[in-house]
């Protein structure tokens, strides 16, 4: 599991490079 901080890194980047957009399908890699 992802510590908190980097999940909340990797969603403001997301968030930005997705904004108005719908998110259909998401992939989780380990």
């Amino acid at each position: 599991m992802p510590e908190l901080p980097e999940v909340e890194t990797v969603r403001a980047g997301l968030e930005q490079a997705w904004v108005g957009r719908t998110i259909t399908e998401v992939t989780l890699r380990r």
